[in-house]
């Protein structure tokens, strides 16, 4: 399978239209807002994103079809472990596979370590993180083959403010296989 990343159009109503169709797909607001937005919240919420410059966004492309999204930023240190402090050039990203189809067929894991690849090749970093909630037992699974260790755990909260337990895991640019 051959796995590519086109940036976000700002501009292009398509990619905010599939979007909307992705985040009211149970299988990704259930991690990513916990509620179905509208296409207008949507386009708020990523065209500001974008504006704002922090992040990254990309649609991911599988053999040609656009099946989810991955979210690039540089870690903000807004946690503090001293488990991080060894590392001086963290990012992370979040993803999403928005179409079933693409569900349970190995896919994720090939999108994972293309983007590990990407990251370290572009952006100089020396370790990758990942922070899923803690029940989100299928994506750490998929983190962990990718090699991704978990480090730590805290208690924070999802969008509706509701209280989770997350997992932060990482991969280190020196041990990255």
């Amino acid at each position: 399978m051959n796995i590519n990343l086109r940036k976000l159009d700002n501009s292009n109503d398509n990619d905010f239209i599939k979007l909307h169709k992705w985040c009211s797909n149970k299988n990704v607001y259930e991690w990513f807002e916990q509620r179905i937005l509208s296409l207008d919240e949507i386009k708020n919420k990523y065209k500001k994103k974008l504006n704002e410059g922090k992040q990254s966004l990309f649609i991911i492309q599988c053999d040609g079809t656009e099946i989810g999204l991955i979210q690039l930023y540089k870690f903000d240190n807004d946690i503090s472990n001293s488990l991080l402090d060894k590392y001086n050039n963290i990012y992370e990203f979040d993803i999403y596979i928005g179409e079933d189809n693409y569900l349970s067929k190995g896919i994720g894991s090939l999108v994972i370590n293309y983007v590990k690849d990407y990251i370290y090749s572009n952006y100089n970093a020396d370790a990758i993180m990942l922070r899923p909630f803690k029940r989100n037992e299928r994506a750490v699974k998929c983190y962990e083959k990718c090699h991704f260790k978990i480090l730590f755990e805290y208690s924070g909260e999802n969008t509706l403010g509701d209280k989770e337990q997350i997992l932060v895991l990482i991969n280190n640019k020196n041990t990255n296989n």
